[in-house]
């Protein structure tokens, strides 16, 4: 079930959005046949050759419904077909859409686990997004030991063996989020410690080596679906959050 705090709404008539809204768009990458066949006209040359380098036809058909949708979505947002947007990476791989207008950015990121994929659109503010799918058997504890503060392994070895998973991602998708708003790649993921309190959603609480930072970004957790954890960063405050479940078929 979606996260009661969040309501999905239809994509609405006019996509517009003003500077002080975000818009969290959830799509589901198994399509049949017919439409990934439709959304792979949308991709450019390089996106194709990208498809075909795929080893299992899953994969390639969801990286074919993960592209196109982006390109959908955005051009809905700029007015634009969706086939003739372009695209520019940071040195890290973070993608952005080439706009003339600097001073007027529509900013964007993507992320999907398992069978889904989320896009998070903001206008002149950096902004990440993580989905994770909650496997069933993985040993978060060990992981953590690995990639986590004192202060979270801690926080969820005191919790019980049902609720261990569900912290870990808590934590990792705020880590994630923020790794991707920032740009900075998966390096950055060692200064961010998050607060996983046993109930509530986790935040970030502080990034070591960078005490400004916590002043420029803020973080929100969602439940977008069953079995999935997912967090935004965003940067500046003061901002809302539109939930958009994509009509796909």
């Amino acid at each position: 079930m979606p996260d009661s705090k969040f309501k999905w709404i239809s994509p609405p008539a006019d996509l517009a959005i003003p500077d002080d809204e975000v818009h969290l768009w959830q799509a589901s990458l198994d399509q049949p046949h017919s439409r990934i066949q439709e959304l792979e006209h949308l991709l450019c040359p390089e996106e194709k050759l990208r498809a075909g380098n795929f080893m299992f036809d899953k994969h390639r058909r969801r990286f074919i419904a993960g592209r196109g949708f982006l390109r959908s979505i955005l051009g809905g947002y700029l007015n634009q077909q969706a086939a003739s947007l372009e695209f520019f990476y940071g040195p890290w791989g973070k993608p952005e859409l080439v706009s003339g207008n600097i001073h007027d950015r529509l900013y964007f990121n993507v992320s999907h686990s398992h069978e889904m994929a989320l896009y998070a659109i903001s206008r002149n503010r950096q902004v990440g997004v993580d989905v994770e799918y909650l496997r069933a058997k993985q040993d978060v504890e060990n992981i953590a030991q690995s990639y986590f503060y004192p202060s979270e392994c801690k926080a969820i070895h005191s919790l019980s063996a049902e609720k261990k998973k569900e912290a870990f991602f808590k934590a990792w998708t705020v880590k994630e989020a923020y790794a991707k708003a920032t740009g900075e790649g998966l390096s950055v993921l060692e200064q961010v410690e998050t607060s996983i309190p046993p109930d509530g959603p986790a935040a970030l609480l502080n990034i070591h080596g960078n005490p400004d930072a916590m002043t420029r970004w803020s973080s929100c957790q969602i439940h977008p679906s069953q079995g999935y954890m997912a967090s935004l960063v965003v940067e500046g405050r003061g901002w809302n959050l539109r939930c958009v479940m994509h009509n796909q078929r």
